[in-house]
């Protein structure tokens, strides 16, 4: 009987023992979840954005794409109230909203304002319910990444500015891959257009119809709302010969004072501001129809003679023109000039 109490004995601290070890086991898991989150969070962040690279086309491969993708990704997986991403325009050089997310309150807007200010002085922000950080390219403030506290996210406020410090450079580098990838892609379709360019004044279309289509082109280049082809008579006077674009329907007479600058000084003229540009009167030329932002106006040249002014008005995107448009422009005027040229000689097709 002895015998058999012992083994009853051992097993019964055996099976304690197990018990024992199992509920600590369990108990090691509850206690330590923030830190396996956390990580867990960053590699969910790291691997989202590893797949945007790797699989999205089009748009999503463009820095809003990204964006978007980004902000929905972090609200989702922390919680947060709200979210957004900014980034620096290289042509305007201001602040611009790519994406956020979450709380729509009109708060919200003076919010981010508030943190792109303090954005320009320190590299974290931290004030109140908004937290962020910046965004670096070539050691240079290139955007802000911010977000807005809220009562449900899954991690303290500081650990998550933690994540979005350690996610950032994973952020900016596909930020500035996709800038680059939507660079290239806009420079062959440049390319392409200027190409077609060439290819419709060297055609056997008659002269009128190879100026406006040639015009139509111009005006895709440079994404304007519309263009215009103004060419001089023997006495130097500009007349509108050809005029193109998808805000050009049913203007079928024009002047521009800027155009007879340009033709009589040769020298082309870039406009960023229009509302606030003397040179442009409201009612008269391209104002008489529209009103005009941004304009680019460079002369069109047989040789070392001034012929006309090809000029264009309103970028679509509603950004203004830049110095790159402006050399774009002119090299096609100066196809548009040997065009011409070979149309009043005769060759291929008639005079003009």
């Amino acid at each position: 009987m002895a015998v058999a109490r012992r083994k009853i004995s051992r097993t019964t601290r055996k099976t304690t023992s197990t018990n024992a070890s199992v509920a600590a086991r369990r108990k090691a898991t509850v206690r330590k979840p923030a830190p396996v989150g956390e990580d867990r969070l960053l590699r969910a962040l790291q691997q989202g954005l590893f797949n945007t690279l790797s699989s999205a086309e089009g748009e999503g491969r463009s820095p809003i794409g990204v964006a978007a993708v980004f902000v929905q990704l972090f609200l989702q997986l922390t919680k947060v109230q709200a979210v957004a991403l900014y980034v620096r325009d290289e042509q305007t050089r201001e602040m611009a909203c790519l994406a956020e997310a979450g709380s729509s309150d009109p708060s919200a807007a003076e919010l981010w304002q508030e943190g792109l200010k303090k954005a320009e002085q320190h590299a974290q922000i931290v004030s109140g319910e908004l937290y962020g950080v910046r965004l670096h390219r070539i050691n240079r403030l290139d955007g802000v990444v911010m977000f807005r506290t809220g009562k449900s996210q899954r991690l303290p406020a500081r650990k998550l500015l933690s994540l979005l410090t350690a996610v950032e450079p994973w952020l900016a580098v596909l930020l500035d891959h996709a800038r680059l990838t939507v660079k290239y892609a806009a420079k062959i379709l440049r390319i392409q257009h200027m190409e077609q360019v060439s290819d419709i004044l060297n055609s056997s279309l008659a002269e009128e119809e190879k100026l406006r289509r040639a015009l139509d082109a111009a005006v895709r280049l440079v994404e304007a709302e519309a263009g215009a082809l103004f060419l001089a008579s023997a006495d130097g006077i500009l007349s509108l010969s050809a005029i193109g674009g998808e805000r050009a329907a049913g203007l079928t007479a024009l002047t521009s004072t800027i155009a007879a600058g340009v033709h009589r000084t040769g020298q082309a003229v870039l406009i960023t501001q229009g509302r606030q540009d003397p040179r442009l009167v409201a009612g008269q030329g391209w104002q008489a129809a529209l009103s005009v932002a941004s304009l680019v106006s460079v002369p069109v040249r047989m040789g070392a003679r001034a012929v006309g002014v090809l000029e264009v008005v309103n970028r679509r995107s509603g950004k203004p023109f830049s110095n790159w448009d402006v050399l774009e422009l002119a090299s096609l005027s100066n196809q548009f000039g040997l065009a011409i040229d070979n149309l009043r000689r005769g060759v291929g097709g008639g005079r003009i």
